[in-house]
């Protein structure tokens, strides 16, 4: 069966477009991944395919629209019901083979859903949106809060099924389970078939074409404008030569050929002109989807202590028995499955948690700078968040361009950012601290491939950042 889209429209309220004039056509069959930075309407297109909001043109689906994540009204249900009302008219049977496919165990059917970890929680409501068969899923980041060997599952899970539109920023898993793309580029949009790699492969290939072709023409446009200065200063001087004629000189002066030759040279000039402008005219059809991935940078301070910390006989709800110590110069992963406790130390580290037990000391002075895994509930103006922390107002927009943050989004209300971008001002505000010690619970979730790489690369190049991952190797270690 086709979806279609015609002629797709939308706009917030006082906004730019989000999209304007978007034709495309699309196989329900197909295990489609939704690529684009943030802020380019991935899931704007879910809402408006689930007819959330009113917009122009027409989505034609031929079956009812299914959301990832489904919004639980009441996490004091037992898990159990809370999949029936997600999946009214799915059988029960149904339900409980999903279940197990996602490798939950039973025993948690009859608990309230809330007790689930977040992790559990995604994979029991992925197993109610495959269980209806009256549906077309649509499934907005579901890695956010599962664990390396979840992530897995889910994508195996999902590489037996036929069908489903997935909007994921995570490479890894994105080349696990689907087989089409749709890449929401900065001015169209394009299908393709293949998963992410291949994705990537035509998007590099592109943006290598369209940055050569733009340097091959703005060399052409520099030597037109030579030449269009020099046709332009000839003829000119053409012009004046028969007017101005030397009173030493006796011969006649043929005004009528002079004027001819400036003509041509006017000529000339024009014809010169009209070149450059076609040049130009073609140079700004380049690099309209060219994604340039800048350099983000830590300001570490050094401290004079050795050992920044130390945690000893740390125990928690769910960890016991941790000792280790972060010192100068340590670039590490705190790892682990969900539950396991990885945000309660990371709070603990930064004293804004009390689930970790036992002694934790932190060096005199030591100055740590902390972005919190969750960010939903920032709103207000861009100039209150960057007063209330005491923000260098250049340096912190300049971070968040450098992160594709457009301007238009600093007049906005955080509130109407998406979690994304919420996600990258947390980030950006931590980049503009001077610290001793960097605390990063989940910095990836939310944020797009791109600025994924921005990520990595700092921290693979950067000591002293601590931040949750999800290898559990090292919390062996640990």
């Amino acid at each position: 069966m086709q979806l279609s889209i015609r002629d797709l429209t939308f706009a917030y309220p006082g906004g730019e477009p989000v999209f304007e004039h978007l034709n495309l056509n699309l196989d329900t069959g197909w295990r489609l991944g939704v690529i684009g930075r943030n802020g380019r309407g991935k899931t704007t297109l879910l809402r408006l395919m689930m007819g959330c909001m009113p917009f122009e043109g027409a989505i034609d689906l031929p079956l009812e629209a299914a959301y990832f994540p489904y919004e639980v009204p009441d996490a004091s249900l037992p898990a159990l019901d809370v999949l029936r009302k997600a999946a009214p008219r799915a059988q029960e049977w149904r339900i409980l083979r999903e279940w197990q496919l996602l490798g939950i165990g039973e025993e948690a059917l009859d608990r309230p859903f809330g007790t689930l970890s977040r992790g559990e929680q995604t994979k029991a409501l992925l197993s109610a949106l495959f269980a209806r068969e009256d549906a077309y899923p649509l499934i907005d980041e579901p890695t956010n809060h599962l664990d390396a060997h979840g992530r897995e599952l889910v994508a195996r899970y999902l590489r037996r099924k036929d069908g489903f539109l997935l909007v994921s920023h995570d490479r890894t898993f994105l080349n696990g389970c689907v087989d089409h793309v749709l890449a929401l580029n900065r001015s169209d949009a394009w299908v393709m078939q293949g998963d992410y790699d291949a994705w990537q492969e035509r998007f590099d290939r592109q943006n290598a074409w369209e940055e050569a072709r733009n340097e091959d023409l703005r060399r052409d446009i520099a030597r037109l404008e030579e030449s269009a200065r020099r046709a332009a200063r000839w003829s000119d001087r053409c012009e004046k030569g028969k007017f101005h004629v030397s009173p030493s000189e006796t011969a006649a002066v043929d005004r009528g050929y002079i004027g001819a030759r400036s003509a041509a040279m006017m000529k000339r000039s024009t014809s010169t002109l009209r070149r450059r402008e076609r040049a130009v005219e073609e140079k700004r059809g380049l690099l309209h989807n060219v994604e340039r991935v800048g350099e983000l940078k830590l300001t570490v301070l050094r401290h004079p202590k050795e050992t920044l910390v130390r945690v000893e006989d740390g125990a928690g709800t769910v960890c016991e028995g941790l000792r280790f110590d972060i010192r100068r110069g340590d670039r590490v992963a705190l790892t682990g499955p969900n539950g396991a406790g990885k945000s309660s130390v990371l709070k603990a580290l930064c004293g804004v948690g009390e689930a970790l037990e036992g002694r934790v000391s932190l060096a005199a002075g030591l100055v740590v700078s902390y972005v919190p895994q969750e960010a939903e509930d920032l709103c207000g103006g861009m100039r209150d968040f960057i007063r209330q922390n005491g923000l260098d107002e250049t340096l912190f927009k300049a971070i968040l361009r450098n992160m594709d943050m457009s301007r238009e989004h600093f007049e906005r209300d955080l509130s109407e950012w998406s979690q994304g971008q919420k996600k990258k001002l947390l980030l950006a505000r931590s980049l503009c601290t001077p610290a001793h010690l960097y605390v990063w619970d989940e910095p990836l979730n939310y944020i797009d491939v791109l600025s994924r790489r921005q990520v990595e690369e700092l921290c693979g190049m950067r000591p002293r950042c601590w931040w949750s991952s999800m290898t559990r190797a090292f919390w062996k270690r640990l």
